[in-house]
């Protein structure tokens, strides 16, 4: 028991120092490529393109975790190449050198979240409905780290980003250390098992729905920066925006964490997507960058509950054994197609339109993405009902 208590300590530090890392470089890398003279298109390919390597990379390295049930291991090796290679990030003033280092830095880097949520679950075993309670703990390493970098970064320039960057990295790994594999005995894990995942009609069609609302949801992580600092906010600003959208997760992940589990996932989604729409009408017509900056505490709400959701599917679906890959397979499509569709698409419509009709043209998209979702729910309701009664007529017969 004192082994568990200590696992679920060490995992809640991990998630803290692990997304607080990444506090530092979603709000401030594009400011700090800006402040180096790329333009708009170049830094939304930059932080765009880079995740869609995260397609192959987290299945891949998810399904070596699963194989070898070595989780630990693969996560130091996974920030120490993630140190390396962020040397030609901030060191080059490149776009080339810039942008494939940072591909090599998505490959390794995501990977990261998807393993540390299967220990988290492995560790939790049955008790799978306190995963928010770790989890949150990642939100409130954004929330700080974002909310010390803002002033931090201010007064030391941001051209001077590596600094908390690699801080952060060091202090992670040290925690690392700590941490213990879980040796559950589950089934064997070949390459052909993969295709357990992939051939899940329902998880496969739930996850393209995720790619619907997500796609928006990352345009605003990579071009929320660009907005704010068009409407004339400070990097003060723009880093409490970050942190408040952290915030606001954390009683979502506290309260509604054992709740999801009452309701169709389906169901669920098309809630969620509606409140992203209402979300981006509001981006889309604020242009004060402080009613802006506060509008980001509606990411509780929105993301905080979509994550829950796909989780919960995941879980549900997914074999044990299975449970890394599927996983990634969720943050892959989410995240890396998601980020490239977003970040690519975002940069070109922003440098053409503005941000402002930018957020308008993600509200209609989520708006489409509930009336899909919605129907989609509908149809396989009726057909679960059409089932039952056809079941019921046969053995009244």
């Amino acid at each position: 028991m004192e082994d568990y208590s200590k696992q679920i300590f060490f995992l809640k530090g991990l998630n803290f120092l692990h997304l607080g890392g990444k506090a530092v470089i979603l709000p401030f890398l594009p400011l700090y490529l800006l402040h180096k003279g790329f333009s708009s298109i170049e830094i939304g390919s930059i932080m765009g393109v880079a995740p869609l390597i995260s397609v192959i990379a987290q299945p891949m390295v998810s399904f070596i975790s699963d194989k070898y049930k070595k989780v630990k291991i693969i996560l130091v090796y996974l920030y120490l190449i993630v140190t390396a290679v962020s040397f030609g990030v901030f060191f080059s003033n490149s776009f080339w050198v810039v942008f494939i280092s940072f591909l090599l830095f998505h490959f390794a880097l995501s990977p990261c979240t998807p393993l540390i949520d299967s220990m988290s679950l492995k560790t939790l075993s049955s008790n799978k409905g306190n995963y928010g309670k770790i989890r949150l703990w990642g939100s409130l390493g954004f929330f700080s780290i974002a909310l010390i970098s803002s002033p931090l970064l201010q007064r030391i320039g941001i051209d001077l980003l590596f600094i908390p960057f690699f801080v952060t990295s060091i202090i992670t790994l040290f925690a690392l250390s700590f941490l213990k594999d879980q040796d559950a005995p589950t089934a064997q894990v070949k390459l052909k098992s993969v295709g357990e995942v992939i051939k899940n009609r329902l998880f496969i069609s739930f996850l393209l729905l995720c790619l619907l609302v997500l796609v928006p949801h990352r345009i605003n992580d990579t071009m929320i920066v660009l907005h704010l600092e068009s409407l004339g906010a400070t990097t003060f600003w723009i880093g409490l925006a970050w942190s408040l959208a952290a915030l606001s997760e954390v009683p979502v992940f506290y309260f509604l964490a054992r709740k999801v589990s009452d309701y169709d996932e389906l169901f669920l989604l098309s809630i969620v997507s509606g409140l992203y729409t209402i979300r981006w009408i509001l981006y889309g017509v604020v242009s004060s960058p402080y009613i802006a900056t506060f509008l980001q505490v509606t990411q509780g709400i929105t993301f905080g509950l979509f994550w829950l959701i796909a989780m919960q599917m995941a879980v549900r679906i997914i074999p044990d054994h299975l449970r890394s890959t599927g996983q990634a397979v969720l943050s892959s499509v989410c995240f890396g197609i998601g980020g490239a569709i977003g970040g690519t698409g975002g940069g070109l419509v922003l440098d053409l339109y503005g941000s402002q009709f930018l957020y308008q043209l993600m509200a209609a998209m989520t708006f489409v993405a509930t009336i899909l979702i919605f129907l989609f729910y509908r149809s396989r309701q009726l057909k679960s009902q059409g089932n039952h009664v056809h079941k019921k007529s046969w053995v009244n017969h």
